[in-house]
């Protein structure tokens, strides 16, 4: 059934590019640009520089210190520190290679390896603060006030995820270290995984970015909604349309934590061929995802409303900034969201809780 309906997906993929042969042309090529102006400049060279901090072991530093967490906090072993902490600091898709890595390696069991991709998984500061924040808005204290809402929503999603499969066995702490390797070696390393990281990035968007946005123009939606759904999508491309938006910039950063926090499709795409064949679930994944973006959005409107100062910051304009036909009925969305969500958690964990052990 699965294959049934992939390759319907594909041929009405190659349909669509047919048929929309000029359009998926154009927007390819704005996806190229957007890659060579925007997303190779700004991203690349962390990259690099977040590969040498890696492989030169400095990922495992901070994945030891953050140890003392994870089991409390997460009901994840100790190793799967490193997974979060490397999802925080290079971004997609390493927290969920490495969650996978631990558990093909043993380090870690299957229910504390499914716990830990639904909030392992994120954005780095590369993009948040040098795509979004710099390049995007012209404002790294946007990137830096989005990154640090984006790491508050994944902890509050690995938090309501430790509850999920806790019945099942859990594996004993293993203590992970790196390798010690020379700096030439750590210096090329960086450099081929950087160029790998960026080529697949690119044309992640490209491919996303052109389908998307032909479909999309198959349906009638207004400015606001065809934004969202081509971040749902494909999420830098989503962003750079939420940001040309005619809305106040209150709303743009809402929707911008929003899609952010979802990731979107192609992210997501991503993550199911690292984890093909481990056989683990991504139920826990896109639920962690959806409740992720759900956070961010609350948390943003929630900081942006209630200290007007803060607000009064974000604003390009120095007027009062006030809950708009938009922002309101999002809040009151997303709050219901949130409360089905967690029902939909504890219901999952209901059932696993009557299941025997492995």
């Amino acid at each position: 059934m699965k294959k049934i309906f992939f390759y319907t997906a594909v041929i009405l993929t190659i349909v669509l590019i047919l048929l929309r042969a000029d359009s998926v042309i154009r927007y390819a090529k704005d996806a190229m640009e957007m890659c060579y102006s925007l997303i190779i400049p700004t991203l690349f060279p962390f990259f690099v520089c977040s590969g040498l901090l890696i492989y030169s072991g400095f990922g495992s530093v901070l994945a030891r210190a953050a140890q003392k967490i994870m089991l409390p906090i997460f009901n994840v072993a100790p190793s799967g520190a490193a997974a979060f902490v490397l999802g925080i600091i290079s971004g997609f898709p390493l927290g969920a290679v490495t969650a996978c890595q631990l558990y093909r390696c043993g380090s870690l069991s299957k229910s504390e390896s499914e716990r830990l991709l639904a909030f392992c998984n994120n954005s780095g500061p590369l993009f948040i603060i040098g795509s979004v924040g710099t390049a995007i808005y012209a404002k790294p204290s946007y990137g830096v006030i989005l990154y640090v809402i984006h790491i508050v929503s994944s902890l509050t999603v690995g938090i309501v995820f430790r509850f999920y499969g806790r019945s099942r066995h859990n594996s004993p702490s293993m203590r992970l270290d790196t390798a010690e390797m020379p700096l030439g070696e750590v210096f090329s390393t960086a450099l081929s995984g950087a160029s790998r990281n960026i080529l697949t990035v690119c044309f992640s968007i490209i491919f996303f970015s052109a389908i998307s946005r032909a479909l999309l123009d198959l349906l009638p939606l207004p400015p606001l909604m065809y934004s969202l759904a081509a971040g749902i999508c494909e999420f830098s491309t989503g962003t750079l349309r939420i940001s040309v938006l005619d809305i106040s910039m209150y709303e743009k950063l809402i929707m911008t934590s929003f899609i952010v926090g979802f990731s979107g499709i192609s992210v997501h795409l991503q993550v199911m061929a690292v984890t093909a064949g481990s056989g683990l679930s991504l139920k826990p994944y896109i639920l962690g995802k959806l409740l992720h973006s759900i956070i961010a959005a609350v948390i943003t409107a929630a900081i942006l409303y209630v200290f007007p100062v803060s607000a009064y910051v974000f604003s390009d304009k120095a007027s009062v900034l006030s809950l708009s036909c938009t922002v309101i009925p999002l809040m009151l969305a997303s709050s219901a969201a949130v409360i089905f969500i967690l029902w939909c958690c504890c219901r999952i964990n209901s059932k696993y809780n009557n299941n025997t052990s492995y």
